[in-house]
């Protein structure tokens, strides 16, 4: 592809998605903060622009294509989003169309653009995503809200008896307005019932969810083989499952907030937990091929959100050589 937008990137040859790299990368450049209330506008147009950013952090992370650690200025902008596209415009090539269409029907569970659907009179749906390293606040029709952490997506289908949502990947926390409806959240096999509460739920890429209530009450329903199963949960109990309940009844804990900093609580973890979890949060990923330094195991509280600064702590506590990369930070004896 040859077409060349207004400020000389390559156009990946759909605008959704132009205007979708343009976004993503002025929300990781210098002002960030004043455009948010005009990102989150362009994302309330509609589903094809939430497909399309979603998709567009999904490509660019996996291409592994990033302007280095170079201070945040216009002009790095400029290129990442330049870089963004170029990443993008590879992968879609001739599909764009129709994968952005397929996108927004499947992730979203809701008809594109321009297109009628036949829904129950009074029915609401929506969706919010996160893109890589962003932690997320909205604020739902009913007054709830949801903090999404990075690389999250929630679905919702409100009506007049039930606000049913589904937390489709990463970890979200829910503040639950009162009112006479149910708010229930579907992860995994299972789901959260609550009325007036709040409560973290997070999915891992294995199916398996975990649920930590930090105020009010909920039950967590799902299923083992044909046999449902439920628990109550209480202030600073956790649960989790994945065919079944992992334990007979709700554990103790201590609920933690860090992650709604992008940062962890780590007690006694390995090294290999430790950077999968880091990971999660950054363009550039840190690796270990050694398994015996994946191993390692470490405790404290660690930002997540900066590879560069967490790999140089880690190096610098257990002595071992950390090496630059084009599209990774590697820590090696």
């Amino acid at each position: 592809m040859t077409d060349e937008t207004h400020d000389g990137a390559m156009s990946t040859g759909n605008i959704f998605y132009d205007e979708a790299a343009d976004w993503f990368a002025r929300m990781r450049g210098p002002d960030a903060d004043l455009h948010r209330a005009a990102f989150e506008a362009w994302l309330e147009r509609g589903a094809l622009h939430r497909a399309a950013y979603n998709r567009v952090a999904e490509i660019f992370t996996d291409s592994c294509r990033f302007v280095g650690a170079e201070p945040k200025t216009p002009a790095r902008t400029s290129r990442l989003a330049a870089s963004v596209r170029r990443s993008v415009g590879a992968v879609l090539v001739a599909i764009v169309v129709a994968l952005s269409v397929a996108m927004s029907f499947h992730l979203y569970n809701r008809p594109a653009e321009g297109i009628k659907e036949a829904e129950p009179q009074g029915q609401l749906h929506h969706s919010y995503a996160s893109a890589v390293g962003e932690i997320r606040r909205v604020s739902l029709p009913d007054g709830s809200r949801v903090l999404l952490d990075t690389d999250s997506l929630v679905s919702l289908v409100y009506t007049g008896k039930e606000r049913r949502l589904r937390l489709v990947r990463g970890r979200a926390r829910f503040e639950v307005a009162h009112e006479a409806r149910p708010f229930r959240v579907a992860a995994g096999d299972g789901t959260i019932t609550a009325h007036g509460t709040i409560f973290d739920v997070r999915l891992a890429p294995t199916g398996k969810a975990s649920v930590i209530l930090l105020r009010g009450a909920i039950d967590v329903s799902t299923r083992h083989g044909t046999d449902a199963q439920r628990q109550w949960l209480r202030p600073g109990q956790s649960t989790s499952y994945q065919a079944g309940f992992a334990e007979d009844r709700p554990v103790s804990v201590v609920p933690s907030s860090s992650w709604t900093q992008a940062k962890g609580d780590f007690h006694d973890i390995s090294l290999d937990d430790l950077v999968a979890e880091a990971n999660r949060y950054t363009q550039i990923p840190i690796v270990i091929d050694d398994p015996q330094i994946g191993a390692l195991r470490v405790s404290g509280v660690m930002s997540l959100r900066d590879s560069d600064k967490l790999s140089t702590r880690i190096a610098a506590l257990f002595r071992l050589r950390r090496t630059l990369e084009p599209d990774r930070i590697r820590l090696s004896r």
